[in-house]
C-alpha cells in the first residue's frame, strides 16, 4: 500500500482489484461475530431477567394489596365492635343507620354483608326468638336446631336484602369451619377469618366460594371495659369473586391468580380463579398470605399480555440487528482505513468518558474536590460548593488548603506531600477531629476519603468529603442514653434489693406478733380466732415469697453465672424430691436426658417452679409427673407433663402472666409469679416456653440453648 502511493495514477477499478483486507480486520470480524453472539444472550438473558423480577414485584405487590385491603375490612369490623362496646345497647336501626352510612358497597367491594350475632345457651332460645318475633320478623327462628351447647345466632345483618335474610338467625356454630374461626377470635381477642365456606346467601345461580371474617364483642364490667366473657360476634361476609374482582381490577392484567384455601395446593381448596388455565406461563410462584389467623395459598403465573411484542420477538429482533451491525462494521472496516477508524473510535470514547466522568462526579451524593500535584482545585462538584458556601469559580484555580482551619494548613501540606510521593487509595479516615472552614467562617465536621488518578497531563487527586456533624450529634446523643440507662440499671438492681430487705422486715416484725398472738390464745377453742391467725401467718408467707420471687425477676437475665457441666437428669431426681412432699407422686423420664454444660441456676429454678406447679395444683392425691427431652437443632426441647385437671385454652397465655393464678390464693396457696420467673429465664437465654392442654392434664414445652451465648436466638425452627 504504501509504494502504490507514488505510482502513476490508475483507475478506481484498479485500485480496488489490488486491494487486500489485512489478516488483523478478519480477526476484528470474527471478534465482532463472538461479541454479537455474546451480547445477544446476554440481552435475552437481561430480558428474562427483568421479566422475573417485574413478575416477582407484581406478585407481591398483588398479595400486599389483598392484605391491605382485608386489613381495611377489619378496621371496618373494629368500627361496630367500637359501636357496640359505646352502647349499652345497641338497637336494629342504629346497625341499620351505621352500616348504611359506610356505604358497603361502594367502598367495600366485595362484602355480601355486615351483622351481629349474638351468643345463647339453649335456656335462651325461646325468650330470644320472641323477642326478635316482637320486632317485626314473626318468622324468625334459630337454625339449624340441633342441640349444642350455645348457639351462635344471626341477629343483626345489612344489607337486609334478600340474600341477606337467608341468614336471619342462622347459628353459626352449627358449622365446623365457621365455629373454628369464632373459637379462634375469642381465644385471641383479635379478628379471624375462617375457612372456605358456601354461605347461607348463596342460591343456585352465580354460586361463589366465601369466607366470613369475625370480631369478637365481649361483655362489658360496670365500668365499661370489656371482660373475658364473650358477647357475640360483629362479623362480615365476602363473596370470593366480587371480593377479588374488586381488588384487581385492571391493574393485575398480566397475571392470572388462583387462591386456596390453607397452605396446601389442591383443587378442593379453590377459593378463587382469574383467567383461563394457561400450560406453559413464562413465570409462577405460590405466595403464602395470613389474613385473620388464616393462610390462604395465592397460586400466580403469567398471561399473555405479560410479554410485549418486542419481547416476544426479541430472537428475530436480535438476529437482524446483528447481521446489521456486522455488516455495517465490516463496511465501515472496508472503507475506512484500520488506523483512521481505530483513531476516530479512541477519541470518540474519550469525549464519551470525559461526559461520563463530570456526570458522575455531579451526580455523587459527596462533595468532591480534584486537586494536582500542587494542591490546586481543578474540579469540584455541586455538593461541595453546598457544604463550604462557596461558588464554584472561586474554589477553581485555589490552594485546597482555603477550606482547612488556620491552624491545620501547615500540617495539611506536610500531609499533602508525603501522599504525592507515595499516592494511594484511602479509605475514610476515622479520625473525629477533621473540620472543614466554609465560607462564613464555620467550621463543619468532615471524614475525607482520597483516590489517585493518573490523567495524561499527570497525576491528580480525587477527595471524597462528607458533612458527619449530624451523625456526630447522633453519636454523642447516643452515649449520653447509654450512660442514662447503665445509671438507670444500676438504680433498679440498688432498688430491688432495697425494697426487698426493707420490705421483709415489717412482715418479719407482724409474723412475730402473729406468732405470740397464737401462743396466747393457744387455749382459745374459738374456730375463728385460730382460722384468722392461719391466714395472718400464711398470708405473711405469701408476701414474703412474693418479694423473693420480685427480687429473682429482676434479677433474671443480669446475673452472669458461669456455665458448668449438667447432668440434667440427676438434676430433675433431685428437684422432684426436694420439692414433692406427698409420697403418693411419681416421677417418670420418658426419654434419656442430656448432660451438657450450661447454666445450673436458672435450669434448676425453671424445673422446681414447674414441678411444684404441678403438685400445687392437682386435683387429687396422687398424680405422675412426666419429663422427656429431644434434640431441636441448637436447642434442646424439654417438656413437664402432669395427669391433673388442666388449664382451659383461654387461660393458657394467662398463667405466664405475673401475679395470676388460676384458683383463689386461699384455697391454693402461691405469689402468682412461679411461672413468670420460668418464662422469662427461658426467654433470656433464647428459649421459648408454651404449653399444651386438654381435658385432662398438661404438658410445659421449653426450649434451652446447646451452648450458652453462642446459639442463635432464633427459635422458629422449634
Amino acid at each position: 500500500m504504501p509504494s502504490a502511493l507514488h505510482r502513476e495514477p490508475v483507475s478506481n477499478n484498479d485500485a480496488m482489484s489490488s486491494f487486500k483486507l489485512p489478516s488483523s480486520v478478519w480477526m476484528l470480524m470474527l471478534f465482532a461475530t463472538l461479541f454479537t453472539v455474546i451480547g445477544g444472550y446476554i440481552a435475552n438473558y437481561y430480558v428474562n431477567v427483568r421479566g422475573l423480577e417485574r413478575f416477582q414485584f407484581q406478585s407481591v405487590l398483588l398479595r400486599d394489596e389483598i392484605a391491605d385491603r382485608m386489613r381495611t375490612y377489619e378496621q371496618v369490623l373494629r368500627g361496630g365492635v367500637g359501636l357496640f362496646m359505646s352502647s349499652q345497647q345497641v338497637s336494629r336501626q342504629e346497625w341499620h343507620d351505621y352500616i348504611n352510612n359506610a356505604r358497603l358497597q361502594e367502598y367495600y367491594p366485595g362484602m355480601q354483608g355486615m351483622g351481629f350475632s349474638i351468643i345463647l345457651k339453649p335456656e335462651q332460645i325461646a325468650a330470644h326468638e320472641a323477642a326478635v318475633q316482637a320486632e317485626g320478623f314473626a318468622d324468625y327462628k334459630v337454625h339449624p336446631t340441633v342441640p349444642r351447647e350455645s348457639y351462635q345466632a344471626v341477629v343483626y345483618v345489612e344489607p337486609f336484602d334478600w340474600r341477606n335474610q337467608r341468614s336471619f338467625g342462622y347459628d353459626m356454630s352449627s358449622e365446623p369451619v365457621r365455629r373454628a374461626a369464632i373459637d379462634r377470635a375469642i381465644a385471641t381477642k383479635a379478628a379471624a377469618v375462617s375457612g372456605k365456606i358456601t354461605l347461607v346467601q348463596e342460591v343456585s345461580r352465580d354460586v361463589q366460594s366465601g369466607f366470613l371474617m369475625f370480631m369478637p364483642l365481649f361483655v362489658q364490667d360496670p365500668q365499661g371495659n370489656a371482660t373475658d366473657d364473650p358477647r357475640g360476634m360483629i362479623y362480615a361476609a365476602f363473596r370470593m369473586n366480587n371480593l377479588m374482582e374488586g381488588i384487581l381490577g385492571d391493574k393485575f392484567s398480566q397475571l392470572n391468580l388462583k387462591v386456596y384455601d390453607g397452605a396446601l395446593i389442591r383443587p378442593s381448596s379453590l377459593m378463587y380463579q382469574s383467567g383461563a388455565n394457561s400450560a406453559n406461563p413464562r413465570y409462577a410462584t405460590v405466595l403464602p398470605l395470613t389474613i385473620g389467623g388464616h393462610v390462604w395459598s395465592l397460586s400466580l403465573t403469567t398471561n399473555a399480555n405479560f410479554s410485549s411484542d418486542t419481547e416476544a420477538m426479541q430472537h428475530k429482533l436480535l438476529l437482524v440487528f446483528g447481521v446489521l451491525f456486522l455488516g455495517l462494521l465490516f463496511y465501515f472496516l472496508y472503507q475506512n482505513a484500520k488506523g483512521r477508524f481505530r483513531e476516530a473510535s479512541f477519541s470518540q470514547q474519550m469525549l464519551a468518558n470525559e461526559e461520563r466522568f463530570r456526570l458522575v462526579i455531579e451526580a455523587s451524593p459527596s462533595a468532591l474536590v480534584m486537586v494536582d500535584r500542587l494542591g490546586v482545585m481543578t474540579l469540584v462538584n455541586a455538593h461541595a460548593e453546598q457544604l463550604f458556601k462557596y461558588p464554584r469559580d472561586e474554589l477553581l484555580g485555589q490552594k485546597v488548603s482555603m477550606l482547612l482551619p488556620l491552624e491545620a494548613r501547615q500540617r495539611h501540606a506536610e500531609h499533602m506531600a508525603g501522599y504525592m510521593r507515595h499516592p494511594d487509595a484511602k479509605n475514610m479516615s476515622q479520625r473525629t477531629d477533621l473540620q472543614g472552614l466554609c465560607s462564613d467562617g464555620s467550621l463543619v465536621a468532615v471524614e475525607v476519603g482520597l483516590t489517585p488518578i493518573i490523567f495524561s497531563d499527570g497525576q491528580a487527586i480525587l477527595a471524597t468529603i462528607n458533612d458527619v456533624s449530624e451523625r456526630k450529634l447522633i453519636e454523642k446523643e447516643r452515649e449520653r442514653y447509654t450512660a442514662e440507662l447503665e445509671r438507670i440499671n444500676r438504680e433498679l438492681d440498688s432498688f430491688a434489693y432495697i425494697a426487698s430487705h426493707d420490705l421483709k422486715s415489717p412482715l418479719r416484725g407482724i409474723e412475730q406478733l402473729a406468732e405470740w398472738l397464737r401462743e396466747d390464745l393457744a387455749d382459745n377453742q374459738s374456730e375463728t380466732v385460730q382460722k384468722y391467725l392461719g391466714l395472718i401467718h400464711s398470708r405473711v408467707q405469701r408476701m414474703m415469697s412474693l418479694l423473693d420471687g420480685l427480687l429473682e425477676f429482676s434479677r433474671i437475665g443480669r446475673n452472669n453465672a458461669e456455665p458448668v457441666e449438667v447432668d440434667s437428669g440427676f438434676l430433675v431426681h433431685d428437684i422432684f424430691a426436694l420439692v414433692n412432699v406427698q409420697p403418693d407422686f411419681k416421677l417418670q423420664l420418658e426419654t434419656e436426658l442430656p448432660t451438657f454444660v450450661t447454666v445450673k441456676v436458672p435450669l434448676e429454678m425453671v424445673f422446681r417452679n414447674l414441678f411444684s406447679n404441678a403438685i400445687k395444683h392437682h386435683d387429687k392425691p396422687a398424680g405422675l409427673l412426666r419429663v422427656g427431652c429431644e434434640l431441636r437443632g441448637a436447642y434442646y426441647l424439654f417438656y413437664v407433663a402432669d395427669d391433673g385437671p388442666g388449664i382451659p385454652k383461654r387461660f393458657q397465655q394467662k398463667v405466664f402472666d405475673m401475679f395470676q393464678t388460676l384458683k383463689p390464693r386461699d384455697e391454693v396457696e402461691g405469689s402468682g409469679i412461679g411461672l413468670s420467673l420460668v418464662k422469662k429465664s427461658v426467654e433470656s437465654l433464647g428459649g421459648k416456653i408454651w404449653l399444651e392442654s386438654s381435658e385432662r392434664g398438661c404438658c410445659f414445652f421449653f426450649t434451652w440453648p446447646i451452648m450458652i451465648g453462642k446459639t442463635s436466638h432464633d427459635t422458629t425452627s422449634v
